[in-house]
């Protein structure tokens, strides 16, 4: 029987596969491919039933079966994996269908020159097929005969981009709508709509053939309206890095739907056959998504003959195994967290790992500020969210603004509320500002913007109350912000000074290369006023770049004046040493130490082995609960703990690369 609940450990198996492969399936065994999945430990397979290249798996009467099939692939898959308890979700591609764009050019979406093919640069993605063409009743009619004849457990579309069309269809139906087709930017704001409107008709499609308890999942929509839960794309090594899943992973956990980190097996890219990491690059990714309340998927990239690789099955069921272990106090767990930190533009977005939002910023305005952030409060062990303004601000005590989050009207009363009711605020570059960035709307007397800052670099001095730490000496920053006058009543903590000339003036005889401190320009790099703190600089894009020590310990000082008693306080562990925190569906608290430190070798980011640290020092900070006991997971060794106050504090004699600590609450303080 298969479990109605939410998958535990998945694979995305991709099989886009090229017309000369003439071997197509003939190693494939139905049962053996089953089995195969069911000893390495998964419960979940996405499987494909009508790839990239336009060819279906399964003998349909309206696409195009792959010119090499001899036997119903899917149907194999599907009767197989169930008689395991294997959920099995079907694969269709619903942007990229190369057979069909060359045989029907009027399916394809079309440039604003007019053309439908970009032969200089040749990929995968060079041409895109319209849904607005009589392509979408073609991709609807076989998304339904394959719901009709196979008992699949979910629906995954790929390839959904907000590429515009100006093909006759689109451009018609943007008149209709009162749209100016020579926008780019309204063009571009349809395409995302029709996106929309395709994936809200086949939701409706599918439940109305099959029920509510469908997966259902649209690959490059936005995470906020996907129907039923989340699937984090995140290869570490295939061009998102490690920088990716930390903010990624903490606004998923944000939107109240359950998710699994989807990583993969491949060294460089999906379809990258000869490619397999490491057991330790595989278990960090793991063991990251189980530390905040997720679950696990991995891809793979199935042989033309049909034979799973027993390599990659050896190295997924390893990794599972152990995944599996935890599972009784990780599945379901919900993570906690002080620190919530506000990117308004997540919710319409996806967010591959190259994506930047398009604002004229003076060159910061990007993902990397959102990285900057993440990396920063995860290198100083603070427990934080990413929301895009969906979630409840007071159930947390510290809300950061950073570097380009500026306030709609909406948004500036529910800040003003959360700090009327004595949350705190940390603000940086235009962040608290007004959207077209003229005025800090959240103390506009306190800040007072006189502009962008004209000097480049700045330095910052700061104060006797922040300086722990920070060298006694002009700090450097890199990017420039905003230029601000501190008001009445309003406490300076930094100051800025700046250089003799700008960096790159030219004087017709020097590029001034050299540029040192010079003199103070009377006005703040940081000030106070109240319970907001507002920096002038990036700082988090600025870090995200240059990686400047004193600017994380310029933060880490600040963030002690609002949030002295964090969630939790650990030492003995490394800064890049990842630390979460979380309640178990049975109502203990779990603490997940991981320490995994990716190596940039030439040009490639490899984790090879994990870092054993030995003598943690964790402190928690207690709630209404009592604890009875602390012990690892999951061998259950119980250590000792102690009561200090606000904080229980245990010793982790080990943390080989990854361990969890649960704290057991007293039986009768259980609350689902």
């Amino acid at each position: 029987m298969i479990d109605s609940g939410f998958p535990k450990r998945a694979i995305h198996l991709d099989f886009h596969t090229m017309p000369s492969a003439y071997d197509l399936g003939e190693g494939f065994d139905p049962e053996e491919f089953a089995w195969t999945l069911h000893e390495a430990h998964v419960d979940y397979i996405t499987v494909f039933a009508h790839c990239n290249i336009g060819f279906a798996y399964y003998p349909t009467t309206i696409g195009t079966v792959h010119p090499a099939l001899k036997t119903d692939m899917l149907g194999g898959m599907v009767e197989a994996c169930h008689k395991l308890g294997i959920k099995v979700t079907a694969y269709f591609n619903a942007g990229l269908d190369q057979d069909h764009a060359a045989d029907h050019r009027e399916w394809c979406k079309v440039d604003q020159q007019g053309k439908v093919i970009n032969i200089a640069e040749m990929s995968n993605f060079n041409r895109q097929m319209c849904r607005n063409t009589s392509y979408r009743e073609h991709l609807i009619s076989m998304i339904d005969e394959m719901v009709d004849n196979y008992s699949i457990d979910g629906l995954f579309l790929d390839c959904f981009t907000n590429t515009p069309c100006y093909g006759s269809e689109c451009l018609d139906r943007m008149r209709a709508l009162g749209m100016d087709v020579k926008d780019p930017a309204q063009v571009t704001q349809y395409a995302i709509m029709a996106n929309h409107e395709f994936c809200d008709e086949v939701t409706r499609n599918v439940r109305d053939r099959v029920g509510d308890s469908i997966f259902l999942f649209y690959n490059g929509m936005p995470y906020r309206s996907q129907p039923t839960h989340l699937e984090i794309e995140v290869l570490p090594t295939g061009g998102w890095g490690y920088d990716f899943l930390p903010f990624a992973i903490r606004y998923a956990r944000s939107l109240n739907k359950p998710y699994f980190t989807m990583t993969g097996r491949f060294l460089r890219d999906w379809g990258d056959f000869g490619g397999l990491r490491t057991v330790p690059s595989l278990a960090y990714d793991h063991y990251y998504s189980l530390a905040n309340g997720g679950t696990c998927s991995v891809g793979d990239h199935l042989h033309p003959v049909g034979k799973l690789t027993s390599a990659v099955y050896d190295l997924i069921g390893s990794v599972y195994s152990e995944v599996e272990k935890l599972e009784e106090w990780t599945y379901e767990s919900k993570p906690q967290a002080d620190i919530l930190v506000l990117e308004p533009w997540l919710g319409d977005k996806w967010i591959p790992a190259d994506w930047s939002p398009q604002i004229d910023s003076g060159g910061w305005d990007s993902i990397n500020t959102i990285k900057g952030v993440s990396r920063m409060l995860s290198e100083l062990k603070q427990q934080f969210d990413i929301t895009d303004g969906s979630v409840d601000f007071s159930a947390y005590k510290v809300l950061v603004l950073p570097d380009a989050t500026t306030l709609t009207d909406d948004l500036r009363i529910r800040v003003k509320a959360f700090l009327d009711s004595g949350g705190s605020v940390v603000c940086s570059g235009y962040g608290g500002f007004v959207t077209d960035r003229t005025k800090f709307t959240l103390a506009p007397e306190s800040v007072i913007y006189q502009g962008k800052e004209p000097f480049s670099p700045i330095y910052f001095t700061v104060e006797p109350e922040v300086s722990e730490g920070v060298p006694d000496m002009p700090a450097a920053v890199y990017l420039q912000g905003a230029a601000v006058q501190a008001g009445d009543d309003t406490q300076v903590l930094a100051s800025v000074i700046q250089p003799y000339d700008n960096f790159g003036k030219w004087d017709w005889n020097h590029e001034y290369f050299y540029t040192p401190p010079e003199k103070q320009t009377g006005r703040p790099a940081v000030v106070q006023t109240g319970n907001i703190i507002y920096i002038s600089f990036p700082i988090f894009a600025g870090y995200y770049a240059y990686a400047v020590p004193a600017h994380k310990t310029l933060f880490k000082n600040l963030l002690t004046r609002l949030l002295p008693d964090p969630l939790i306080k650990v030492t003995g562990m490394p800064s890049f040493g990842q630390v979460t925190t979380a309640y178990s569906k049975q109502g203990d608290r779990l603490v997940h130490l991981l320490c995994y430190c990716p190596e940039t070798r030439g040009m490639a980011q490899v984790i090879e082995e994990p870092i054993c640290l030995r003598n943690v020092e964790v402190q928690l900070k207690k709630d209404e609960k009592t604890i009875t006991r602390a012990y690892l997971a999951p061998s259950r060794e119980s250590i000792p703990f102690t009561d200090e106050g606000e904080y229980l504090s245990v010793i982790v004699p080990e943390v080989n690369g990854y361990q969890m600590v649960v704290f057991e609450k007293e039986a009768s303080d259980f609350r689902p």
